[in-house]
């Protein structure tokens, strides 16, 4: 069973690339989160941030990393609660906004201990200008205690700054993670992201070459 469902999987997604297209990533980004209250649980009204900074970029975007440091901070992205399965957690938000910054090197960000401090978020804020800002129209944390990993899944509108005009489309981003629950005192989760869009491209052929596996 499990290798005819590992063949079924391999075959649907091997179509899914000509029926949806690619992904366009467009950054990659690490850092380190914390919630108000902890994480978990996630109670009604606590407050999600996240610090990071930005590895790497992808065209169509540009970036100087001779000369500059890009830094980043998440936040306002209130709990509407959770609901929990087994040892996992699965909490959802509203809200949310999503900015980089861009600073003179070196760089000057601190994550600290126990944020907010006196360093975070205030030294990942302090650009001289703005690479990139949005707000996210949904978010979602899956979190599994007893294996101390999960992820971020949420969708990002972008509204500005310096390489915005440079973006394919404004809306519909995905920013996607992997949690894990190691980080520096007073912060609850390790993330490793990208922001990328999905290109959609349904053909009917596709369709059509699908239902042939079943005859």
């Amino acid at each position: 069973m499990k290798k005819t469902t590992v063949l079924l999987l391999t075959l649907l997604f091997g179509v899914t690339g000509s029926a949806f297209g690619q992904s366009e990533q467009i950054l990659h980004i690490s850092g380190h989160a914390f919630e108000e209250g902890g994480f978990p649980t996630s109670e009604v009204g606590d407050e999600l941030a996240l610090l990071f900074i930005l590895n790497d970029i992808e065209e169509p975007l540009v970036w100087d990393t001779a000369n500059y440091s890009y830094t980043g901070y998440m936040r306002e992205l209130t709990s509407l609660g959770e609901a929990l399965f087994g040892t996992t957690h699965l909490a959802s938000y509203s809200g949310g906004l999503f900015t980089i910054y861009v600073d003179w090197l070196p760089s000057n960000h601190d994550y600290g201990i126990n944020p907010p401090n006196g360093t975070a978020p205030s030294s990942f804020q302090d650009g001289i200008s703005t690479y990139l800002d949005g707000f996210f129209t949904d978010f979602t944390v899956t979190y599994n205690e007893a294996t101390a990993s999960g992820s971020f899944s949420g969708t990002l509108n972008f509204t500005s700054g310096d390489v915005f005009p440079l973006l394919s489309a404004t809306e519909g981003w995905t920013f996607g993670a992997n949690i894990a629950g190691f980080s520096p005192t007073g912060y609850d989760l390790q993330v490793n992201g990208d922001v990328f869009l999905a290109i959609v491209s349904v053909e009917e052929e596709t369709w059509s070459g699908i239902k042939s596996l079943y005859r």
